[in-house]
């Protein structure tokens, strides 16, 4: 495994198989790419960016064949001749001979010849090719002005980030590897070696060859962790299980990774290699432990993917400090852009290995039990929010040997912590449902690693709140923000919903039906009071000020208003009085019909209703 820089990866002459599919990149897959790395180089210029892996086998001294990466490597290629044939900053590439030769495809090789080539590459752009169709995106996407400079986007910087900083991970067969063998394992896996999986080599690489047990339970832990869509335990055997998370299965027993090798029978450790290689890596089809037949499996769908849940947990290892959404971008990135320099920056010995290994399984098990899923199994939502929170219990049968992992509500006992903890990471959830940068989730980790926490349901929910209202808090330092129209940020409609939530549940009476509410994927900020009323049946514009009020910003699913923009309030009331709304909608609604009038009287008393029912709320949790 060696690491290549584009400029020194265009060193080589590559030859892509026959039994490779042709190039099959689309405009989304070319301009993520470029897009990526724009992104990077914007945040991080001076940082390498890794793009993933390439495994090669050498022909001859002077012909390289692409096993796998033949796809970003043709693409990466592409660039490269855009960039020496139309772009300003040719001179960066003078050096570069980009050599691509398609094995018994002549037409695609000579194609892709006339296309670096300066002289003639504009004679073929009009034909029907897929080299051809990669070529034309990349140049109309290279043409792409700065949106507040209207420069050029892709300036010099850009293309010498691309040449020295964007990394491929090249991975050399031997010489005596039958590749139609290899090739088969190729399409048997489906897909390129993912950077998760290069981090898992990276891991396995920093234990001594001799450690051939400490290999083995890493690779059955990280095995086990990666199926983010079923319980850890499934990923063991039984006699490990009890091992683990003791005779009921569902507590995490070991203290440090030593004891978590300790729960496997030593003969298992011979059945694991005694050193790591991507080529090796590449070669191991996954092998998960065959779950009892009768365990609840695969029923659940998570919030975060394992790539960035390893960054997570990264994060927790090494960022000690109690999170601040004041500061939430310190430390470690959130970005799996990152994932695999981040890695090799911070895990550097064997005993960060076995730190991260422990701490992975740790917060695996918490996740499991105490961070919201949806569930496949009861899922009647049409947006995929059919919330669940699920621990699971060993269940004996009649039969006593017939033992399975069932769910329960994680707070079976506690109706009102169960309820409270759902709605809190729920509504966090539908603010941010990105896989990266998921700051929320990496401070409820930290609150949920604490034992102390976890065994006191009391202080959890105080926990919880506080770490909901100093989100609010973060937002709200300038009271302006409120009314910034659809710029109003979401987090303060879900929050604000979830304030009167909880109160109306705990005594409060608005007349809201708060007992059904759940946090669906509202992600649109729309005027209650349109923006552009219809003139024709008498309906007055109303001022800028009044129009982006907070009392006049509802928060709604992006297809429920769009085509219903312009009605005004008592016919959105009609149109949406069946449907699924906020709670702030429901008081607009509500005000509106007792008043017989939705205009500026009411959005100023709405609107100062909530911002003292949300600054209430938050002086009170402070206290």
């Amino acid at each position: 495994m060696a690491y290549f820089n584009i400029r020194d990866i265009f060193q080589n002459t590559y030859s892509i198989p026959i039994y490779q599919r042709a190039y099959a990149w689309t405009e989304k897959e070319i301009n993520t790419l470029i897009d990526d790395v724009y992104d990077y180089y914007q945040r991080e210029n001076n940082q390498n960016y890794y793009i993933g892996s390439l495994v090669i086998h050498s022909d001859t001294d002077d012909v390289t064949s692409v096993i796998d990466g033949q796809q970003r490597l043709t693409t990466l290629s592409l660039l490269i001749c855009y960039l020496k044939n139309e772009s300003q900053y040719s001179d960066l590439a003078s050096n570069l001979d980009v050599s691509l030769n398609f094995e018994s495809r002549k037409r695609s090789t000579d194609i892709f010849r006339t296309l670096k080539n300066k002289d003639s590459f504009e004679k073929i752009l009009d034909l029907d090719n897929e080299l051809v169709d990669g070529y034309r995106v990349i140049r109309k996407k290279f043409l792409e002005k700065d949106s507040s400079t209207h420069s050029d986007k892709f300036d010099e910087g850009y293309f010498k980030y691309l040449l020295e900083n964007v990394i491929l991970i090249k991975n050399e067969l031997p010489k005596d590897t039958d590749l139609n063998h290899y090739f088969e394992i190729m399409n048997n896996r489906g897909e390129q070696l993912e950077k998760h999986e290069i981090v898992k080599a990276y891991l396995l690489g920093l234990l001594p060859d001799e450690d051939s047990r400490g290999r083995s339970v890493i690779s059955e832990v990280w095995n086990a962790c990666q199926r983010l869509d079923k319980y850890v335990q499934i990923g063991f055997k039984p006699e490990v299980r009890e091992q683990l998370f003791s005779s009921n299965w569902n507590q995490f027993i070991p203290t440090n990774f030593i004891q978590i090798i300790s729960a496997f029978p030593n003969s298992d450790s011979s059945s694991v290699y005694k050193a790591i290689s991507l080529n090796e890596m590449l070669q191991m089809t996954p092998n998960p432990e065959k779950a009892d037949e009768t365990d609840d499996t695969g029923r659940y769908h998570s919030i975060i993917n394992f790539p960035n849940f390893i960054l997570q947990v990264l994060k927790l290892l090494k960022d000690k400090d109690t999170f601040d959404w004041n500061y939430e971008s310190r430390g470690i990135s959130l970005d799996d852009k990152r994932l695999v320099d981040q890695f090799e920056e911070q895990i550097t010995s064997v005993q960060d290995v076995y730190e991260f290994m422990y701490l992975l399984l740790k917060t695996r098990f918490v996740f499991d039990n105490y961070v919201i899923k949806t569930d496949s199994i009861n899922d009647n939502s049409s947006d995929d929010s059919n919330w669940s929170l699920h621990k699971p219990y060993m269940l004996i049968g009649k039969n006593r040997n017939n033992k399975k992992l069932s769910p329960r509500n994680t707070f079976y006992d506690d109706d009102v912590t169960q309820n409270i903890v759902v709605k809190i990471e729920s509504m966090f959830q539908v603010t941010d449902p990105r896989q990266i940068y998921k700051s929320f989730l990496f401070g409820l980790l930290q609150i949920l690693n604490d034992d102390a926490v976890l065994s006191d349901n009391d202080l959890l929910v105080k926990k919880l709140i506080a770490f909901a209202s100093q989100r609010f808090t973060s937002l709200t330092k300038n009271d302006s923000v409120f009314d910034s129209g659809v710029d109003t940020p979401n987090y303060i409609f879900n929050f604000l919903d979830f304030v009167l939530w909880y109160q109306e549940t705990h005594g409060a009476n608005r007349g809201i039906k708060a007992t059904d509410f759940e946090f669906k994927y509202r992600n649109s900020v729309e005027h209650f009071y349109p923006q552009n009323p219809n003139a024709d049946e008498g309906h007055e514009k109303l001022p800028p000020e009044e129009l982006n009020n907070f009392g006049n910003l509802c928060i709604m699913a992006r297809g429920h208003n769009s085509l219903r923009s312009n009605l005004m309030p008592d016919a959105k009331i009609k149109e949406f009085k069946a449907t699924d709304q906020s709670l702030k909608f429901e008081l607009m609604q509500k005000l509106a019909e007792n008043d017989g009038i939705w205009y500026i009287d009411q959005i100023n008393k709405h609107s100062q209703q909530m911002k003292d029912i949300l600054s209430e709320f938050v002086e009170k949790d402070d206290k």
